[in-house]
């Protein structure tokens, strides 16, 4: 298993670093633009160009985020069928914040 530690210069949350990392968009700029093989290292995390969001933006990344990690949290013991609906939500959570992201940087 692999493990980074990134540290930020600014009073920001890592929910808030992880979610833009986590984001489509991030992705494919890492892909295109920084980093094209299958390993995200500390050096590409120090390359994203991370946009400082305001107080509205950051909440509601946080609270996708959170909702996201607290349905991760409940897959781990759901059944078949509650485990399907719970990752159709993750996946509108996710389009969630692929459009915050798209918001955030004016795309």
């Amino acid at each position: 298993m692999l493990s980074m530690s990134l540290f930020s210069v600014v009073q920001i949350p890592d929910i808030y670093f992880v979610s833009l990392i986590n984001s489509e968009f991030i992705s494919l700029y890492v892909d295109n633009f920084i980093n094209n093989t299958s390993h995200f290292q500390i050096n590409d995390a120090r390359q994203l160009p991370i946009i400082i969001p305001n107080m509205n933006t950051y909440n509601k990344i946080a609270n996708i985020a959170n909702k996201a990690i607290n349905i991760k949290k409940k897959i781990s013991s759901s059944s078949a069928a509650i485990y399907m609906l719970d990752e159709d939500k993750m996946q509108e959570l996710q389009n969630e914040i692929n459009s915050v992201t798209l918001q955030l940087y004016g795309i």
